[in-house]
């Protein structure tokens, strides 16, 4: 319980830096990383938004393993959108074995589009509102888990 509670804190602290970054069709794209470890074992969520779309994944390693070993991760996402008392979601997950050594940050889980998930304008941006990502990863077999969180305003109407 402490464990995850450390990662949480660590996803919204990471959530706090971007809540002043422009929205997704600003120069900055909002993102951000959340990590949990136990021992060598990392595991790790992510979410980034570009202009059109978002990308919502987790991801394993150790460096005492091999890097064709493979694990059980469960990611789960949620993305919520609140305009006006409107509110409007989205939630999927995906398990799978995810092989250790993951080059480049987490890389299982989820890519979509604006469109994809109900939330988007004639030309594909994201709606204008309030949004919020969420990316939780479990590491089946150890029970780690990291939650990544993200929040911003699309302030450019359709």
């Amino acid at each position: 319980m402490t464990r995850a509670r450390g990662v949480l804190a660590v996803g919204i602290a990471a959530t706090a830096m971007l809540v002043t970054a422009p929205g997704a069709s600003g120069a900055i794209d909002p993102g951000t990383f959340a990590v949990a470890r136990d021992g060598q074992l990392t595991v790790a969520s992510s979410v980034l938004v570009s202009g059109r779309a978002v990308e919502m994944m987790g991801g394993w390693t150790n460096d005492a393993q091999p890097c064709d070993r493979q694990r059980r991760l469960r990611v789960k996402i949620l993305i919520e959108r609140v305009r006006g008392g409107t509110d409007q979601g989205f939630a999927a997950q995906t398990s799978g074995m995810v092989m250790n050594c993951a080059e480049g940050g987490p890389n299982f889980g989820f890519q979509l589009q604006a469109s994809d998930v109900g939330m988007a304008c004639p030309d594909g941006r994201w709606r204008p509102g309030r949004y919020d990502f969420v990316t939780n990863t479990l590491h089946r077999a150890r029970g780690l888990r990291a939650i990544a969180s993200l929040f911003f305003r699309e302030r450019d109407p359709c």
